[in-house]
């Protein structure tokens, strides 16, 4: 049966639990849709990391979101993707793949593609990040996270590395200086400067 855009908002919000990994309950449609693509990646020795909404729940800011996002590089995601094309229960659903079971998008990320069409930054190579290693697929350490954000240049983007900052005012600084070191262009780097004051002076509003 086809689950309405209402019924998704409300099951993101009923199903998201801190504690579990993602901040996600194990019979959350999402976060079966992962126990799923472990299984197919395990059997290919594939290696991906949660990125995105998930990852941004995961590391304490809850925010719903309709799709999983993971990043893999060349080689993986190539292989990922040739895979899903002749898999039963998966369709082609906007960057990515769509379950027909769940009903949940998968957004495949590849190392060396833009993080969005306005970006001149490309995603790296996941082998490079930081990572944590909770199941069934390991998430991108929170720097790692906050840069692949700022990367995208998109409001949203924008919005959780403000609350992901703001969770932590008294590593703000740290973080950030991690978090830069995986930004390649100016432009980058200013958009992240920029948000770290946004997000002191909400702090101190």
């Amino acid at each position: 049966m086809k689950v309405s855009n209402l019924e998704r908002a409300v099951e993101a919000m009923v199903y998201m639990e801190r504690g579990h990994p993602y901040s996600l309950h194990p019979d959350d449609r999402k976060r079966r849709l992962l126990d799923e693509v472990e299984r197919l990646c395990r059997g290919m020795r594939l290696a991906p990391v949660v990125i995105g909404g998930l990852a941004v729940s995961h590391h304490g800011y809850l925010r719903t979101t309709r799709d999983v996002d993971v990043l893999l590089n060349k080689a993986d995601g190539a292989a990922l993707v040739r895979r899903l094309k002749t898999e039963l229960g998966w369709k082609r659903h906007a960057e990515g793949f769509m379950s027909t079971v769940l009903e949940v998008g998968l957004d495949i990320c590849v190392e060396g593609e833009r993080t969005s069409p306005r970006s001149e930054e490309v995603f790296p190579d996941p082998a490079g990040l930081k990572i944590d290693r909770v199941k069934p697929l390991p998430v991108v350490a929170l720097p790692d996270l906050i840069a692949l954000k700022v990367m995208s240049g998109r409001a949203q983007d924008d919005a959780d590395v403000v609350n992901l900052l703001k969770l932590h005012p008294a590593k703000m600084s740290a973080i950030c200086a991690r978090a830069s070191k995986g930004l390649r262009t100016p432009p980058a780097k200013a958009r992240l400067k920029s948000l770290a004051a946004r997000a002191r002076e909400e702090l101190r509003s």
